[in-house]
């Protein structure tokens, strides 16, 4: 605009129109849909300041330039167990080096303070950064345990974490010491920088010590993102792909949900309640099917592209709501008590009594559609964890041994006329 007007801009020049020429120009560079809004969110802070100073008109704003700018990023994704193996092997290394060492921290060394602490305690990334000098409490009941309290800067809500003793909390979730350890040597190793700085009850105050910059600094969440990534390039922790690992706090809190969804016994109430959010917010956003399930799921009965009518008499097959099993009371994961019959019928797939035949194609293909259709109604989280395996068997293992011509046929015929077992989405509920 300076360049079109050929002189420089004025106060009188920032208008409504410039600001939408601004968002516009925005618009049309390349990048994120987040970054392009964060862009115009730092340029507008400046500019309200101006406002407030009566220095420029009030109006020229318009309401929410960058509309569902959250719905086109992808959220971050747990670690696998391969990945958390190598962070945790490289934090505890770097730990016991810090741990050994003297003087002040340096800003990388309570970069790995705090993603260990991060990796224990699942914390989100603002309240970690933020906690105060006297974030560790003692716990009310068990000696060698504590509690870790951190505060959520929107609202001033107290955040209990498995480390702060409150008579108005009901569930206190304890923790190993570990934390306590590091929390207080940080405490210890930086209270002359925290002393002389202007957070004097920040955690994670450093003295900062670059050729460009000096003086006191408090951590941020930008600067431990960087942190991060030195981190993962000093040990050389790559992902599945050979890649460098992307490595932030918000994935190591991913990554600990689920290790309480998993050690609760898939409890999500315990996950939700241990982790800080709603039930809704723990399923949709943090709960996944952790990416070794595809391995653990593996078809073990037998697929006979024939039919039953073609076995030889020692091949006897009992017909069941899902295929074929070659003994319905004393297979594999039946009752083996000699009367009752095996109900687990969505175990079949994992059952080396379980037997597909061409037959038994209808009523495959009728689970198969139920449980599609299940995917809208559950949630795709949970959908995942309990459904979505079967699902990948049958299109994996079992479809590909029969005609393709006879597939398709019985495919979109169990789709339109599922075979009467499978028509109730309530026969679910006592499948499982």
């Amino acid at each position: 605009m300076a360049t079109a007007l050929d002189r420089e801009l004025t106060l009188e020049d920032v208008d409504r129109g410039l600001i939408e020429r601004f968002i516009a120009h925005i618009t049309a560079g390349g990048g994120k849909a987040t970054a392009k809004r964060a862009k115009y969110g730092h340029a507008k802070s400046v500019l309200v300041h101006l406002v407030r100073q009566g220095l420029i008109a009030r109006d020229i704003f318009p309401r929410n330039p960058f509309p569902r700018a959250n719905h086109s990023a992808v959220g971050e994704s747990a670690l696998s167990a391969g990945e958390m193996k190598a962070v945790t092997k490289a934090l505890k290394r770097d730990m016991q080096l810090i741990m050994s060492g003297q003087g002040e921290l340096t800003s990388d060394e309570l970069a790995v303070c705090l993603l260990s602490i991060a990796a224990r305690t699942g914390l989100n990334p603002g309240p970690l950064v933020q906690l105060h000098v006297d974030c560790i409490q003692p716990h009310p009941i068990k000696a060698d345990r504590y509690v870790l309290v951190s505060f959520k800067k929107r609202g001033n809500a107290t955040h209990i974490q498995s480390m702060r003793y409150s008579k108005d909390v009901e569930l206190i979730v304890t923790a190993l010491p570990d934390v306590a350890r590091i929390v207080r040597m940080v405490i210890e190793r930086n209270a002359s920088a925290r002393a002389a700085s202007a957070y004097p009850t920040s955690l994670f105050v450093y003295a900062r010590r670059d050729f460009a910059v000096s003086g006191i600094a408090r951590m941020s969440a930008h600067a431990l993102q960087v942190h991060a990534r030195n981190f993962v390039g000093q040990h050389g922790i790559t992902n599945a792909d050979g890649a460098p690992l992307a490595l932030n706090t918000m994935r190591l809190r991913k990554t600990f949900a689920n290790r309480v969804f998993e050690l609760s016994g898939q409890d999500p109430f315990v996950t939700a309640r241990l982790g800080g959010h709603t039930l809704k917010v723990s399923n949709d956003a943090y709960l996944e099917a952790p990416v070794e399930a595809e391995k653990n799921w593996r078809l073990m009965g037998e697929v006979r592209t024939n039919d039953r009518m073609s076995f030889v008499p020692d091949g006897h097959i009992e017909i069941t709501p899902v295929a074929g099993c070659k003994d319905t009371k004393r297979g594999e994961m039946a009752p083996k008590n000699g009367t009752d019959h095996c109900q687990k019928f969505l175990a079949c797939f994992r059952c080396k009594s379980f037997v597909v035949t061409a037959d038994d194609l209808h009523r495959v293909f009728s689970l198969y559609w139920m449980l599609i259709r299940e995917r809208k109604r559950v949630g795709v989280n949970a959908w995942s964890k309990q459904y979505r395996h079967i699902i990948r068997i049958i299109d994996r293992d079992v479809a590909p041994k029969f005609a393709p011509d006879l597939v398709s046929r019985v495919r979109n015929h169990a789709e339109t006329v599922p075979h009467p077992f499978w028509a109730d989405p309530g026969t679910l509920e006592g499948a499982l």
